[in-house]
C-alpha cells in the first residue's frame, strides 16, 4: 500500500451501499450466530483467517452451498501444516455442477444462463443478432447437461476421475460438456483454439483425456482459422482419446463445415448434436455425483518456468466453496447480473467465469478479437444484450483511452454494473477513463489471484472505498503477507507474496508421477523451515500469461541458436514486455535467425508467445547446479542494482553485468500494443 500522504480517493460507498454490501450482510450474520461484534470488513477478515473452519462453515450456509457433510463439527480442517497434504482438509461429499445448476433462485427457470458469441462481421443490428451463436436458459442449459452426461456416462464410459479435455474455442458447448463432466465426477481440462500444437501436448499428454472437444474452425481479427490440420498431429500423439465431438463454431446450427469419418484411428468421432442425441434415454433428472471434497475437479496448467507445464489439480470442494463464497460476498454476482469476461480457455478466468452460475447469473462467453471489426465490438454486444458485469484487462483498457475510443459516445451503458480487472496493473487514470467514458456509477473491481488457487487472492469488497491503483482488500480467509528473501514479514516494500495458513482453494497437487513430491518443490521450499510459499517468475506482456520453459522448449530447437533466455522487462505504463536473449551457435545474431525464432514461436504457441526484442548474449548466466539465473536477471533489467544481489549460486556473477543499463533495453516510455 502506498504511504497514506499519495493516495488519491476514486470511490468511497454511501453509508446505504455499506449497510446493503454483501460482506456487510454477511458479517451482521456471522454476528448474530456467533454472538460477535465484527464492526467493518477489516474485523471480519481478521476473524476469518483466525478461524477458519467457523468462517468456511458459516460462508458455505450463506451462499447456499449444496453438500453432505462427513463431519458434523469440522467442516474445514486447518490443524495440519499447509505442506502436508490433507486428504481431509473438506470434510463433505458435493458436486461443483449441482451447486451451479440447482443452488440459486434461478435453477431451471427460464431465465438467460448463457449466451455464447462470436467475433461479429460487422457491427450492424443483423451482424450483433448473428454473432450471437446459443441463448440457453437455466432450464435448456440443465436439459442439455442432463443429455451429455448420459452420454459420457453410458456411450463414452467416462467415471469418476476420467479426464475430459478441450482444444476448442471458448463457446457454450465447453460450458455445457465442463458441467457434464463435474456431474458424473470426471475431471476438465481445457486448451484454447489459439495454441499450437506443442502447447497442447505439452499439457494433454500429461494427464491423458478419453474425450475431446474441438471445432471445425474459429474466427479471429476477421480471418477464419483452420482447426483441423493442427488437431489431427494432437491427436497422433495423444493415444489416451477414444472420442472425439466436433462443434460448428461458426454455425448457428452448431453442425461442422468440415468432413470426417465416424471412425478414424480406433476413435469415434461425432457432432456435437449427435452426442447429445446419444443421451436421450437419460432418466428425466439429472444424476450428480456427489464425491468427496478432495475429489479432483479440474486440471490447469502452470506457465511453465521450469519445464513442461505443471498440471495443477484442483478439488471439487475446494471450488464450490471458495468460488460461491468469492462470487457472493466480493463480486456481489446478484441473480440475473450477467458476466461477460475476455478469456479464452486456456485462463482461469474461464473456469472462474463458469461459477457466476452459482449466483444464478449469465455467461456470455466472447470468442475472436476484442479490436474486430472495431474497437466498439465489446461495448456493442454489452449494450445490445444488457451485460451488467465486465471482466476485462487493463492491457484491453489502456488500448482504448491510448486510441482515445469514448464507450458511451456510442453506447447507453448505464446498465453496466461494474467492470472487473486482473491480469496486470491497473494504472491510475485508467480508473478514471472508465468513470468518464462508461459512467460515473460504474464499480471498478480491480482484483488479482491466480492459476495455482483459480480464484482471488485479494479483491474488493462494496462496503470499501477504492483508491486510484490500488488493490482494495485481501480477500475473506487469505492470510497474505509480504516477506523478504529471509522469510521475514515486511511493510511498505516490495517482497514474495505468501499465504500462511490453509486455504480450500489449495492444488490438492500435481498430476502425474512424483505429483506430491512436485507441487511441494513448487510451493514450499521457498522458505525452509518456515512458512509456505510461492514466487511468481512468469512472463505476462499484455495480461497474457505463460512460462519461460515453454519458449526454451521451442527456441532450444532451432540450429542457430545455442542457448537461449526468458526476461519480462517492466514498461513505464505498468505493463511488461518479453525479452528474449539468445547465444547464437555462430555470432552474429543475424535477423534471418531473429524471424526465424519468432515464427518457430508463432507456430508452436501463439502469436502472444513473440518476444518484443530478441538480443543477441555471448553467454547465458546459470546457477552452479546449472539452472538459468532468470529471476536475478529480470531484477537487473528491471532497474535493481547488481550489488544488491544474492548471486552466491551463480556460476559466472559478472557475466550478469552486461544486463545492466544494456543499451537495447531502454525505455521510450510507450509499450506496443499488445495482440488481445
Amino acid at each position: 500500500m502506498a504511504p497514506t500522504s499519495t493516495r488519491t480517493l476514486f470511490w468511497t460507498p454511501t453509508a446505504k451501499q455499506i449497510e446493503e454490501s454483501p460482506d456487510t450482510l454477511f458479517r451482521e450474520f456471522v454476528n448474530r450466530r456467533l454472538g460477535l461484534r465484527l464492526r467493518d470488513y477489516d474485523e471480519l477478515h481478521a476473524w476469518s483467517i483466525k478461524d477458519l473452519n467457523a468462517f468456511w462453515t458459516l460462508a458455505s450456509e450463506y451462499t447456499g452451498v449444496v453438500m453432505d457433510r462427513t463431519d458434523p463439527d469440522v467442516l474445514f480442517d486447518d490443524s495440519r501444516p499447509m505442506e502436508e497434504v490433507n486428504p481431509r482438509l473438506i470434510r463433505a461429499k458435493l458436486n461443483y455442477a449441482e451447486n451451479m445448476l440447482l443452488a440459486h433462485p434461478y435453477a431451471r427457470s427460464n431465465n438467460r444462463a448463457v449466451l455464447s458469441f462470436i467475433e461479429p462481421a460487422s457491427l450492424s443490428p443483423r451482424d450483433l443478432d448473428d454473432c450471437l451463436m446459443r441463448s440457453l436458459s437455466f432450464e435448456e442449459l440443465y436439459q442439455e447437461v442432463r443429455l451429455v452426461s448420459h452420454t459420457l456416462r453410458t456411450q463414452y464410459g467416462i467415471k469418476p476421475g476420467d479426464r475430459v479435455a478441450t482444444f476448442s474455442p471458448s463457446n457454450a458447448e465447453a460450458v455445457i460438456l465442463c458441467l457434464a463432466t463435474l456431474a458424473v465426477g470426471g475431471v476438465w481440462s481445457s486448451c484454447p483454439s489459439e495454441f499450437g500444437v506443442t502447447a497442447v501436448l505439452e499439457r494433454l499428454e500429461q494427464i491423458e483425456p478419453k474425450v475431446l472437444l474441438t471445432a471445425d474452425f474459429y474466427r479471429y481479427n476477421g480471418k477464419r482459422q483452420e482447426i483441423f490440420p493442427k488437431l489431427e498431429e494432437i491427436l497422433a500423439k495423444l493415444p489416451s482419446v477414444k472420442n472425439v465431438v466436433v462443434v460448428g463454431q461458426l454455425s448457428k446450427d452448431r453442425e461442422p463445415r468440415i468432413e470426417f469419418a465416424e471412425q478414424k484411428d480406433g476413435r469415434t468421432w461425432s457432432t456435437w448434436s449427435e452426442m447429445v442425441r446419444l443421451g436421450e434415454a437419460a432418466p428425466k433428472e439429472l444424476k450428480f455425483e456427489r464425491v468427496d471434497a478432495m475429489a479432483p475437479q479440474w486440471i490447469l496448467y502452470s506457465s511453465g518456468t521450469t519445464g513442461k507445464p505443471k498440471a495443477i489439480v484442483h478439488s471439487v470442494g475446494g471450488m464450490t466453496l471458495s468460488q460461491k463464497m468469492v462470487q457472493t460476498l466480493h463480486n456481489a454476482t446478484v441473480p440475473g447480473d450477467s458476466q461477460l469476461t475476455f478469456t479464452t480457455l486456456g485462463w482461469m478466468m474461464w473456469n472462474h467465469l463458469l461459477s457466476t452460475l452459482g449466483c444464478g447469473a449469465c455467461i456470455a462467453a466472447y470468442d475472436g478479437s476484442p479490436f474486430a471489426p472495431s474497437a466498439s465490438t465489446i461495448w456493442a454486444i454489452t449494450a445490445r444484450y444488457k451485460l451488467t458485469n465486465l471482466g476485462l484487462s487493463p492491457r484491453y483498457l489502456q488500448v482504448l483511452e491510448t486510441e482515445g475510443y469514448i464507450p458511451n459516445k456510442e453506447f447507453d451503458l448505464t446498465h453496466v454494473k461494474q467492470v472487473q480487472t486482473a491480469g496486470s496493473v491497473l494504472k491510475p487514470e485508467l480508473y478514471d477513463w472508465m468513470r468518464a467514458n462508461i459512467h460515473e456509477n460504474v464499480w471498478v473491481n480491480n482484483g488479482t489471484g491466480g492459476t495455482d488457487i483459480c480464484n482471488l487472492f485479494i479483491g474488493a469488497v462494496r462496503s470499501k472505498p477504492i483508491y486510484h491503483g490500488e488493490l482494495t482488500c485481501i480477500a475473506l480467509a487469505m492470510d497474505l503477507q509480504a516477506w523478504d528473501d529471509d522469510g521475514n514479514p515486511v511493510m511498505d516494500r516490495q517482497g514474495d507474496m505468501v499465504i500462511t495458513k490453509p486455504f480450500p482453494n489449495m492444488p490438492i497437487g500435481f498430476w502425474g508421477p512424483d505429483g506430491e513430491k512436485r507441487y511441494h518443490a513448487a510451493y514450499f521450499e521457498a522458505y525452509p523451515e518456515k512458512k509456505p510459499a510461492a514466487s511468481d517468475g512468469v512472463l505476462n506482456p499484455g495480461g497474457v500469461r505463460f512460462g519461460s520453459a515453454e519458449i526454451y522448449s521451442v527456441v532450444e530447437k532451432i540450429e542457430e541458436v545455442e542457448d537461449c533466455l526468458a526476461i519480462a522487462q517492466k514498461l513505464p505504463d505498468g505493463d511488461e514486455r518479453f525479452i528474449l536473449f539468445v547465444k547464437p551457435m555462430q555470432a552474429p545474431l543475424t535477423s534471418d535467425v531473429v524471424d526465424k525464432i519468432k515464427l518457430a514461436i508463432r507456430q508452436a504457441l501463439s502469436t502472444r508467445h513473440v518476444p518484443a526484442k530478441v538480443i543477441a548474449l555471448t553467454k547465458i548466466p546459470y546457477t552452479t547446479n546449472g539452472k538459468r539465473l532468470e529471476v536475478p536477471t529480470k531484477k537487473l533489467v528491471n532497474g535493481v542494482k547488481f550489488e544488491s544481489l544474492n548471486l552466491s549460486s551463480a556460476e559466472d556473477p559478472d557475466c550478469l553485468r552486461v544486463f545492466v543499463n544494456h543499451p537495447e533495453l531502454r525505455l521510450d516510455g510507450a509499450s506496443p500494443k499488445a495482440k488481445l
